[in-house]
């Protein structure tokens, strides 16, 4: 039976890399890019994300909830050159990119999943280390099958892969751009290039997806199937598509890993996804449940995916340049690692799924040895340069004191 979706989005994600060297000139870019808008966060406005963070990790995050208005209207006076300057000594910038109305993209109305582009966020962090991130709505559709198809199809669009998976037939065009291959060229237009992207290992030829769906409750309710709803899940956690067969149960065999339960909602993690499924059958899954996912949790999200992105960069550096790694590895550990990111015992309960599904602790843990034994090489060779130095001095000075004590003997 197909089930029927009340409501639905998904973010796709994707990560890549600036030099940092190249930081300041990428901001001057997106200043530049009349598309492209500085957010500002406000108190008021934004009051769920003031007070779920932390202070220091809002800080770190959103810097513009502690500046005045007159600050801001300073800010806006100055030229592009001044505005990036400042703008490369906070943490974090986020922009917006404004999206074109009313572009037409429906080549063929009897086929296909048709989406929306609603928005679109550039997540910009003081290493280089950045965020693309697309939210995506299905139009004219209730299918949650397609809603699995969409997602499957969509994640690859930048990868080789996509051009390959044509015989699926799962067919997708969007309102917002005139075809698929625009998405990929605004991708490059922002990202710019990649090379050190791919050098750092972060594996973003696939989106990373965070996805939400709430199921009419004529689909879930107390007389649903649990196993038969946990079998469609895994397919929609595991981004596969409706024709995909499941031939395990790990989803059964290791909720505490990859699952999280409750009454009428189910969250799944993998390395590259997040998924929550809800029912209408409560009415804060389609009101408070769905604005607190795209809002507090997704930047929980993103900020775990950043630690997770940012020592995958450290482990190039400590190859290359160990005293910037340890500069990078010392302003970690104090600005980010030791530091708690909120008092919400659910977003607590939410990180430390992410932290175990991108296997942080462990990336943390072979960093920090690879940092303890190139410190110790480091000391190691330079004692040996010092004792070389010694050794040539001292019997400089030998030399110098024989010479003088024949010099003086010959008078």
């Amino acid at each position: 039976m197909e089930l029927m979706t009340k409501y639905q989005y998904t973010y796709f994600i994707y990560p890549y890399i600036i030099d940092e060297k190249q930081y300041k000139k990428y901001l001057q870019d997106l200043l530049r890019n009349k598309k492209c808008k500085l957010r500002i966060f406000d108190k008021q406005k934004d009051i769920h994300l003031y007070t779920y963070f932390l202070p220091n990790i809002r800080d770190y995050m959103f810097w513009s909830f502690e500046t005045s208005n007159i600050g801001l209207k300073n800010f806006n006076k100055l030229d592009s050159t001044v505005k990036s300057t400042l703008l490369a000594e906070h943490d974090c910038n986020i922009f917006n990119y404004e999206i074109k109305e009313n572009l037409q993209g429906k080549v063929d109305v009897d086929s296909g999943i048709f989406f929306e582009i609603s928005e679109i966020k550039i997540i910009c962090y003081k290493t280089g280390v950045c965020f693309l991130v697309f939210k995506t709505n299905l139009e004219n559709t209730k299918n949650f099958s397609d809603v699995l198809n969409f997602n499957y199809k969509f994640r690859e669009i930048n990868s080789i892969a996509y051009s390959l998976k044509e015989y699926e037939n799962i067919k997708i065009q969007s309102s917002s751009f005139k075809n698929v291959k625009d998405i990929t060229e605004l991708i490059k237009e922002i990202a710019g290039n990649t090379d050190i992207t791919k050098r750092d290992n972060i594996g973003n030829d696939k989106f990373f997806v965070y996805s939400y769906v709430c199921l009419d409750q004529k689909d879930w309710n107390e007389n649903t199937s649990e196993d038969e709803l946990d079998t469609i899940f895994e397919k929609y956690s595991s981004i596969l598509p409706q024709s995909s067969q499941i031939i395990n149960d790990k989803y059964t065999q290791n909720n505490n890993k990859n699952m999280y339960k409750n009454q009428y909602i189910k969250y799944g993690f993998t390395s590259t996804s997040t998924v929550l499924l809800t029912s209408n059958i409560n009415t804060a899954n389609f009101t408070i449940v769905p604005q607190k996912y795209e809002s507090e949790y997704f930047y929980t999200y993103i900020l775990t995916l950043y630690k997770k992105i940012f020592l995958n960069k450290l482990n190039y550096e400590f190859k290359n340049n160990l005293k910037k790694a340890e500069d990078g590895l010392i302003n970690f550990s104090k600005n980010l690692w030791i530091q708690d990111i909120t008092n919400d015992e659910f977003g607590k309960r939410l990180e430390e799924y992410w932290i175990n599904n991108l296997d942080i602790n462990l990336v943390f843990s072979k960093i920090k040895n690879q940092y303890d034994i190139a410190y110790k090489k480091h000391n190691v060779e330079e004692l040996n340069k010092n004792n070389k130095i010694t050794r040539v001095v001292v019997i400089t000075i030998l030399i110098i004191n024989i010479l003088t004590i024949i010099y003086a003997s010959l008078k």
